[in-house]
């Protein structure tokens, strides 16, 4: 295979698993190039996305289970019928893309049930050394702790209070157990949940927060049959090993794949990085909430705790897109977002990230964390099942408005205002503090005479830089 770099070495085990029938799916739902959507079905509103030229189609599942797999401490959720493929993509992408032996993926592997312990999760005490004298306690590890891939399947079948004990490992890849802390071995960790059912427990949001990134599995479509049944029946022929040999050349360096992701810098437009811009806009966009407070900087649905979207009486800003969701997003979801649009570059070749790149991943970031408001589910009572369309329809929303704030003198005002502020001078010109103040209050008042959500944020941008600038000094650096 000659010497192949990191980035050649990763797509040709990522196709591997494909050819050789160990993941076959083309449930294609992610395009590096934003697919044709062609109708069928008269009114019946279905749409098949024809990929472009130049572009690559990929099957979220295994996808973000190879990106996970190359992270330091990826986290990833995988929902699902049972029986269509949930676990094993976990298991091929952890074995191939970490080199893990399959057994010892499968010897760490928890399977979930109301029974569940912490020692069966997290660590034991040496039973040993605890009962003979001098007694001493000391913390075994679980295997589950100590593999590079730490699968917990069906994980909605463990009941809240147990599950909880893994909110520090899904956050920080750390444990605690009798006081000490154990820090998980670097790798993926995937957690796998069936749709509801007598025997499940529903996942709390915080514990939701804490995946970087969800899938839903679809079951294999009708052509892919065949494939599955091709690579042959490991039951009867037991050929399973050989299809899960690494070929010579294909082993890969995790330092120098982290490092390369972790070193791609972001495009940028006027000097403004496109991608994070872009997110924190969003991020911006959907914690606004008018029913929180009157206080704009606790106008947010983090305290909207009695009154929400749903509950309360219709605010101003009445088709913003704050209002198709009851909840915001947390601090970790925007460091996702940075860190699998950079993975999804790396992946595809690229060496700047761009905003295609983050709006690509996003609503695999999203759609597990966001709850859509009752006015989202009247407009598509789809979204009660397919959250990935929703968070796809959100994040197009929120673009429409980027879009129109960057082309509006609003925002030519704005980034006068924070120049002015941040360097005291402008185009030269020095500004007394005074001179500052009563620019930057114009502005304001400019800006908050515009009615849009984003004038608000703009405006409030400003005040809080011109506080922080001059909070405590009497005279202008």
């Amino acid at each position: 295979m000659g010497d192949l770099n990191q980035r050649a070495r990763v797509r040709t085990l990522y196709n591997l698993i494909g050819e050789r029938g160990l993941y076959v799916s083309t449930n294609y739902d992610v395009f590096t190039k934003k697919p044709e959507l062609i109708p069928l079905g008269m009114g019946a509103g279905y749409k098949v996305p024809l990929m472009e030229d130049s572009s690559a189609a990929y099957a979220s599942p295994l996808l973000f289970a190879s990106l996970t797999s190359l992270l330091n401490h990826g986290t990833m959720l995988i929902t699902g019928a049972p029986g269509i493929g949930k676990t094993t993509s976990a298991e091929f992408a952890g074995h191939f893309f970490t080199d893990t032996p399959m057994d010892e993926i499968l010897a760490a592997e928890i399977q979930g049930h109301p029974q569940l312990t912490e020692e069966k999760l997290v660590a034991s005490y040496d039973i040993g050394k605890l009962i003979t004298p001098p007694s001493k306690r000391e913390v075994i590890p679980t295997k589950f702790l100590q593999c590079p891939v730490k699968i917990l399947d069906e994980g909605n079948r463990v009941p809240p209070d147990t599950l909880s004990i893994l909110m520090r490992l899904v956050d920080t890849g750390k444990a605690v157990y009798g006081g000490e802390v154990l820090t998980a071995r670097a790798g993926p960790l995937y957690v796998t949940a069936n749709y509801a059912d007598e025997g499940t427990f529903e996942f709390t949001p915080p514990f939701l927060d804490r995946f970087d990134c969800a899938v839903m599995v679809i079951s294999p479509q009708p052509w892919d049959l065949r494939k599955i049944r091709d690579r042959g029946d490991e039951k009867l022929n037991g050929n399973i090993h050989e299809l899960l040999e690494v070929p010579e050349g294909l082993r890969l360096d995790f330092e120098r794949i982290r490092n390369e992701i972790n070193s791609l810098q972001e495009a940028e437009e006027h000097g403004v990085p496109e991608a994070s811009s872009f997110a924190d806009f969003f991020y911006g966009s959907i914690r606004f909430s008018e029913a929180a407070s009157r206080y704009l900087a606790r106008a947010t649905k983090g305290i909207a705790w009695q009154k929400n979207q749903d509950n309360s009486p219709s605010g101003h800003f009445t088709d913003s897109p704050h209002t198709y969701t009851l909840n915001e997003l947390s601090v970790r979801t925007v460091r996702a977002m940075q860190r699998y649009a950079k993975a999804y570059a790396w992946f595809n070749g690229k060496e700047k990230v761009e905003m295609d790149d983050l709006k690509t991943v996003m609503p695999y970031l999203l759609w597990h964390k966001l709850q859509p408001s009752s006015k989202a589910l009247a407009e598509d009572p789809h979204y009660a099942n397919d959250r990935i369309a929703f968070s796809e329809e959100l994040i197009g929303k929120v673009e429409n408005e980027y879009n129109d704030m960057l082309g509006s003198d609003e925002f030519y005002y704005y980034t006068f205002a924070l120049g002015l502020i941040r360097e005291g001078k402008w185009k030269g010109k020095k500004f007394t503090k005074e001179e500052t103040r009563e620019r930057v209050r114009d502005i304001i008042t400019r800006i908050g005479n515009v009615d849009k959500p984003y004038a608000v944020t703009l405006a409030n941008h400003i005040v809080s830089e011109y506080n922080n600038r001059f909070n405590g000094r009497y005279e202008q650096e």
